[in-house]
């Protein structure tokens, strides 16, 4: 079991007015685990050119002889400045040390310009149940509940600034995420205005079956709650199927696919190659440039066009056979097979968002760079750090076998 208070806040611009309201809540707070909004020490108005990092970094410092003296923990949305880039960051701060434990990955339009991209997720341990953070959009994506279900997490809490005007998917998204991974989901938002819009409140508690526990409207207060996750008993088992669906299309196949993905939104990144014998160096440069964007399309070589580029010998692995093993790595989206030595022609028709490649090619010598820029797309470079390559493997094999 675990005593958790959630502080319903109107965050200011002022960092101090937003210190000294922090404190006055957490000497109030009844449980010994105190949550308080997204970016509830600086608020969204902030800028990366005069910005100063240093005061967040004493009023951190503050923070924790407080829950040192109170003994308690707090949970607190702040921004994180770390190799010169700003993230939208979650830390823990107990008596014994201050950790960040989450990064806002999920990134909502315009809203969060200044920020990158986080990757930080961790799971934590409140007593002796297991907890995943969330942050405001990132309510809106399954897969980021479902990554900490799948590293055992027992509870999900949201740290918000949600607006008014979407409160009901606030409450709705909330129940949802707590029916469908059958755990306990907290959502902690934020009242008043930034800019002009108008945050919503209605910081609630979910159980595992959907049920809102305790809920308040648009006020400044706190919610006191026990949680445990003995007493609920699972109605169903939590199955997780595994879909084996084809990723491999034709081109006439994905681009409606990829019109409807784009009405939504959702960027695509490009990337080609043999891809012969998967190995390390594949999966992590694959792994990294999904990354960039909301799905991966795979440009892949045809065994004619790979014979015309390295010889009558390759590929040792057939199309539908190195087609098969890409299409279980869970980054790869789409497959899409071009029978030309280059995938000049597919990248004109897709016209990919994000074009990647490895950084051992300069940027004007990779294959549909400047088209791709010419409409405002991007070209990105990954630098490899697995010294290895499909002709190494076979190298290695020759060798062993001689």
């Amino acid at each position: 079991m675990i005593k958790i208070s959630l502080a319903q806040i109107e965050i200011s611009s002022d960092l101090e007015k937003n210190l000294k309201k922090i404190k006055e809540f957490l000497y109030d707070a009844k449980g010994d685990f105190v949550f308080f909004p997204e970016l509830s020490l600086t608020g969204y108005q902030i800028k990366k050119e005069n910005f100063d990092f240093k005061k967040i970094e004493e009023a951190v410092n503050e923070f924790q002889k407080d829950v040192i003296f109170l003994k308690k923990h707090l949970f607190i949305g702040v921004p994180i400045l770390k190799d010169g880039k700003i993230y939208n960051s979650v830390i823990w701060i107990s008596p014994q040390e201050i950790k960040v434990i989450s990064e806002k990955k999920l990134l909502f339009p315009q809203l969060d310009d200044i920020f990158e991209e986080g990757n930080q997720k961790e799971i934590i341990y409140l007593n002796n149940i297991r907890a995943g953070i969330l942050i405001c959009f990132e309510l809106r994506s399954p897969e980021i509940a479902r990554f900490f279900i799948k590293n055992g997490a027992e509870l999900l809490i949201v740290l918000a600034q949600w607006p008014l005007e979407r409160i009901e998917h606030w409450k709705t998204l909330l129940k949802a995420r707590a029916i469908e991974n059958q755990v306990y989901v907290i959502g902690v938002n934020a009242i008043g205005k930034f800019k002009d819009i108008v945050l919503g409140g209605n910081s609630c508690i979910i159980s595992p079956s959907g049920e809102i526990i305790k809920i308040i409207p648009e006020k400044e207060t706190l919610i006191e709650c026990e949680i445990t996750t003995n007493f609920f008993n699972i109605p169903y088992p939590l199955k997780t199927p595994y879909f084996t669906n084809n990723k491999v299309k034709t081109l006439e196949e994905l681009l409606p696919i990829v019109e409807k993905r784009r009405k939504k939104g959702q960027k695509m990144v490009f990337t080609n190659g043999c891809f012969d014998i998967l190995h390390a160096g594949h999966v992590d440069y694959l792994e990294k440039a999904r990354n960039f964007g909301d799905f991966l399309v795979i440009g892949l070589n045809t065994d004619n066009s790979i014979k015309k580029i390295k010889g009558s010998s390759r590929p040792i692995n057939s199309q539908e056979f190195r087609a098969k093993v890409l299409a279980g790595l869970e980054c790869v989206d789409y497959i899409v097979f071009f029978d030309e030595e280059t995938p000049e022609k597919l990248i004109k028709v897709l016209k990919p968002d994000f074009l990647v490649k490895g950084a051992d090619w300069e940027e004007d010598k990779i294959v549909g760079a400047n088209f791709v820029k010419s409409y405002g797309g991007k070209v990105k470079r990954i630098k490899f750090i697995y010294n290895t390559s499909t002709t190494q493997i076979i190298n290695r094999i020759k060798k062993l076998s001689d």
